[in-house]
């Protein structure tokens, strides 16, 4: 998600933060046509706008994310990214008119104070999908957003105690109005704003796709950001440094953990309920299968749930540990101790994003979500 989270000093707290048939006989009647796959969203589903992937990226073949399996599953063209960054800020690609992925590293529902018109806005990927062709019956939208937003949001309320939570009361005002946070406490004020941000990804679904003729949609549930390597390592900060002042830093830890994660489940449970007995849309439950994956990981071919499998280069502005995920490479992790295929088993490859072995995952399950819609 090319998360963007700031580490500040709070009071005495450290923050951050296919299908066919033959044969001689009666064959299967073949299964639903799909011309194209259209994609918006964040890192999770960005192509290749800034010229990698949000992955282990892949030397010797492509490096495949969970888009890309399931453009594959339903015999759609390869994805390409529609939008290009060379100056680090997406626009469209006048020399891919034909790519139909849209999705942005560090894309959100709502960016703080910036235009909905920028690259980065989900919204504007939806707006730019809807102008670029007609939907057709045959087409798959897959959507994803949020977990930034919800970054976002947890890192201006752990700045609260030092700006009076001028920075949070300023992101929730972009999409509430006085009267809505009035007389609630900042945690109130968190539910209330993600309840709104589900409401304003599917209005902007309504509007620009469903309306517009949609007829296969697929939306991902957010994330528990919380389980993430780096959110991990802004949690140990925070309780480390509130022990340092006498305070009780794994209840402090614990307890921003879980008002973050009440955050995100207020945010899914209001994107659930807004498309629920849809029968053009699926919401495919990215939260809870994330959470099966970190809890049973054998069940899934898993090995370590905690630890990146790419190398640390450094230390970033916060004080944590750094990634390049764009030098790390399928051929640098396989020839790096213990050698061979350890690495193919980890659930992260940076601190925050999947390895291909977590994408392959999300990939089978939105295809049994198209499979039980009967897209597949």
């Amino acid at each position: 998600m090319f998360l963007r989270t700031s580490l500040a000093a709070v009071a005495a707290a450290l923050i951050l933060v296919a299908c066919g048939g033959g044969g001689d006989g009666p064959s299967t009647p073949p299964g639903p046509r799909t011309t194209a796959v259209k994609v918006v969203g964040d890192s999770l589903s960005d192509s290749g706008t800034f010229g990698i992937k949000f992955t282990v990226q892949g030397t010797t073949a492509p490096s495949l994310i969970w888009t890309d399996r399931v453009a594959a599953a339903v015999a759609a063209p390869a994805l390409c990214p529609r939008y290009s960054a060379p100056g680090g800020i997406p626009a469209l690609n006048p020399a891919a008119t034909a790519c139909t992925s849209y999705g942005v590293g560090s894309g959100r529902i709502n960016p703080r104070g910036e235009p909905d018109t920028t690259r980065f806005s989900v919204v504007q990927q939806l707006k730019d999908v809807r102008a670029q062709s007609p939907y057709n019956p045959e087409e798959l939208l897959l959507v994803d957003g949020g977990g930034n937003d919800i970054a976002d949001l947890v890192g201006d309320y752990l700045a609260a105690p030092g700006d009076a939570g001028a920075a949070f009361l300023g992101l929730a005002g972009e999409l509430l109005m006085p009267g809505e946070m009035a007389g609630l406490t900042l945690e109130q004020i968190g539910g209330v704003y993600m309840s709104k941000l589900a409401d304003r990804l599917a209005n902007a679904l309504a509007a620009e796709a469903l309306d517009r003729g949609a007829q296969r949609v697929v939306v991902i549930t957010a994330p528990d950001v919380t389980r993430t390597p780096r959110f991990t390592a802004v949690l140990a900060g925070v309780e480390a440094t509130v022990n340092a002042g006498g305070g009780n830093g794994a209840a402090a830890a614990a307890g921003i953990k879980a008002l973050a994660n009440q955050w995100t489940v207020a945010f899914n449970t209001q994107l659930k309920a807004r498309f629920a007995g849809h029968s053009r849309v699926a919401v495919v439950d990215f939260y809870a299968e994330l959470n099966k994956w970190l809890d049973t990981p054998a069940t899934y071919g898993l090995t370590n749930t905690t630890t990146p499998a790419c190398p640390v280069v450094g230390v970033d502005g916060q004080g944590l540990p750094a990634y390049n995920i764009a030098t790390c490479t399928d051929t640098l992790l396989s020839a790096t101790p213990p050698t061979g295929d350890w690495w193919k088993t980890y659930v992260f490859s940076d601190n925050f994003h999947g390895t291909p072995r977590t994408n392959e995952l999300m990939g089978q399950l939105v295809v049994q979500a198209l499979e039980a819609k009967g897209w597949k």
